[in-house]
């Protein structure tokens, strides 16, 4: 039938990929687009069947069912389909049935493939698979990106300039002096060209005046010893977090051979990128008080909210957060151990899941328990849950708030000796059960954020190698992490949250993030890798032969586009006065973001299903 050309070139203007050709292309394509109708339960395209045409739903719903049984995916209106028949000349894989009566352009194979040619993101758009849209979507919003923070090394940020150093037997006073001409905040301290130390302004404050330590000693007497370094070659990203983490405003920068080559400061970054990620981690560390604590911690979402706006990407929003979290954690024992004075015995501040992966947001609550050295007398175990108590009150007053399932070191079931802990993981690991599974998962994403590490690196150890010999616990993994339901589309009510208000949402953590985070823990530990971070485990499984290159990068790429996602609405809500959460309304979303989420999800999916296939048994 005919149709009038400019209506269909109105709504192909509004809609994805088509909005991107130039409006003499789209102009060219709506004389060719023909109009078809189905009804209710149409047959639009049957598996086996030879497809000439690339649809675009103009109104109405249709599902894909692949060899014309199981559901794949569910579309509505500005949706695309039967592009993958084309690409392969024309073989029909699975069976579209209208959901209700839909209304469909059809565009002749010849000018689909004709505008493949001429328009690049015409082409991206009907890659050939939902891994490589998903490469395009993430290369497209990087384009966008203010400040490439995982490609610009520090090395280039500080220039060639010589350090200003000096060696640790010269005198504080003719250190001093050596800063103030050089208009330095931050003296290298080193011997034969191997760095011994740093000398700076806090220390001449708080260790040569306020400890009345005359001048004429020795700047090695006083000066920070083991300093935190970086290579030359480390990206600025890895510098913030490392700064934001710990507190502090300078790096000294290594060079290959060992040598120092240059001091990076945080207005070096600051001046490249105008983010004050780093001056709320120095509040965090510089707070006195509970009550300079909880304000320096208010200052979080903001940080975050100011990344997102200067363009920041996913990965490192996730990173950067975390850091600040580890700090808020990390100066939170420490008041604790102020108030109480030292701990009886050494022990481990250590956090679960998100933080743990170094993959936490805003609003997100608080997993942490204590791992102790040894046994206590009733004494030390009052000191420890006094302590553990400090810490879990004084992070729910800084926006860490309580966990409900009572993960807090304010338990005595997470403050544990080393010996207790090891029991506890044997348990879990020898003896699986549903129940058990369903509680412990997130107490194998763990990392050490104050106190003594050696304890907790030992832990993890022998967690790893208990693991190693156990295929019922891993199964027990797999089948916990196959729980997940994850969309297969996100318009149809029936795979859609509903809010308290009755608002239908897609969860982006718990129907695409969680599912990515369960299918790498699970593959990680059943094979031995040491690595936390769900993108750590994805690349270390990929280099240790555990994994096809091309599923770890999918999986990846799905991460971090569906978190690109989540966090552009984590941050309008903060920049609203809204408290944020993964609740995505479908309506907030670009046809064209809506279209790569679903590439996502069928990513997903697929993860899933080879978890189904290799640990699991086939079942669930």
């Amino acid at each position: 039938m005919s149709v009038e050309i400019a209506e269909v070139a109105n709504f192909l203007e509004r809609t994805a990929p088509f909005a991107s050709l130039i409006p003499a292309e789209r102009s060219a394509l709506s004389r060719t687009v023909t109009v078809r109708y189905a009804r209710t339960g149409d047959s639009i395209l049957t598996a086996g069947d030879h497809n000439d045409s690339l649809f675009v739903i103009r109104s109405g719903a249709v599902e894909l069912r692949l060899a014309g049984k199981d559901l794949t995916a569910r579309l509505e209106e500005g949706s695309t389909f039967a592009y993958p028949s084309l690409l392969r000349g024309g073989e029909v894989r699975n069976t579209t049935i209208a959901l209700e009566d839909t209304l469909l352009y059809a565009i002749p194979a010849e000018r689909f493939h004709e505008l493949r040619k001429q328009s690049p993101d015409f082409r991206e758009f009907f890659a050939a698979d939902e891994a490589a849209r998903i490469r395009h979507a993430l290369a497209r919003l990087r384009e966008g990106s203010s400040f490439a923070l995982d490609d610009r090394q520090v090395g280039n940020l500080v220039g060639r300039s010589t350090p200003v150093s000096c060696i640790p037997s010269t005198q504080i006073a003719d250190a001093v002096q050596l800063m103030h001409q050089r208009n330095v905040s931050t003296l290298a301290v080193c011997e034969d060209g191997k760095l011994e130390g740093i000398f700076t302004d806090k220390d001449l404050r708080s260790r040569v005046v306020a400890g009345g330590v005359a001048l004429d000693r020795e700047v090695g007497d006083v000066m920070t010893t083991g300093p935190q370094t970086l290579g030359t070659n480390a990206t600025v990203a890895e510098a913030m977090a490392l700064m934001a983490s710990g507190g502090f405003r300078h790096i000294p920068l290594i060079d290959s051979d060992g040598a120092l080559a240059g001091i990076l400061s945080a207005t070096d970054i600051l001046g490249a990128i105008g983010n004050n990620a780093i001056d709320t981690g120095l509040m965090i560390a510089k707070a006195r008080t509970p009550d300079e604590l909880i304000e320096a911690a208010a200052r979080v979402p903001e940080s975050f909210a100011r990344m997102v706006s200067t363009g920041v990407q996913a990965g490192q929003a996730m990173r950067f957060t975390s850091a600040l979290g580890e700090a808020v954690h990390r100066r939170a024992a420490q008041l604790a151990e102020e108030a109480l004075g030292p701990p009886p015995c050494p022990y481990a501040l250590v956090v679960f899941g998100s933080l743990a992966r170094e993959e936490q947001l805003v609003g997100s609550d608080q997993d942490n328990g204590l791992v102790i050295a040894e046994e206590l007398d009733p004494a030390g175990e009052a000191y420890f849950a006094d302590l553990g108590t400090r810490i879990s009150d004084q992070l729910d007053a800084s926006g860490y708030v309580y966990c409900s399932g009572g993960i807090m070191a304010k338990n005595a079931d997470q403050r544990l000796t080393l010996a207790a802990w090891r029991a506890r993981y044997a348990n879990w690991i020898n003896s699986p059960s549903e129940d058990k599974i369903l509680r412990a998962t997130i107490f194998f994403d763990m990392r050490c954020v104050h106190g003594d590490a050696g304890l907790v690196a030992e832990l993890r150890k022998e967690v790893l190698a208990l693991l190693f010999d156990s295929p019922l616990f891993i199964s027990y993994l797999a089948r916990d992490a196959l729980r997940s339901k994850v969309p297969l589309g996100v318009f149809r009510n029936l795979v859609l949250d509903k809010t308290e208000d009755g608002q239908m949402v897609f969860n982006a953590k718990k129907q695409a993030i969680m599912p990515i985070i369960d299918i790498a823990r699970t593959q990680a530990l059943a094979t031995g890798v040491p690595a936390v971070g769900t993108i750590g485990r994805l690349r270390a499984l990929c280099e240790a032969g555990k994994m096809n290159s091309d599923d770890t990068q999918s999986l990846e790429d799905a991460l971090l586009f569906v978190n690109e996602l989540r966090i552009a609405h984590q941050a309008r809500q903060i920049e609203r006065g809204e408290a944020p959460d993964n609740l995505i309304a479908p309506a907030d979303l670009s046809p064209l973001e809506r279209d790569y989420l679903k590439d996502a999800l069928t990513v997903v999916r697929r993860g899933l299903d080879a978890l189904r296939r290799n640990f699991a048994g086939g079942i669930v």
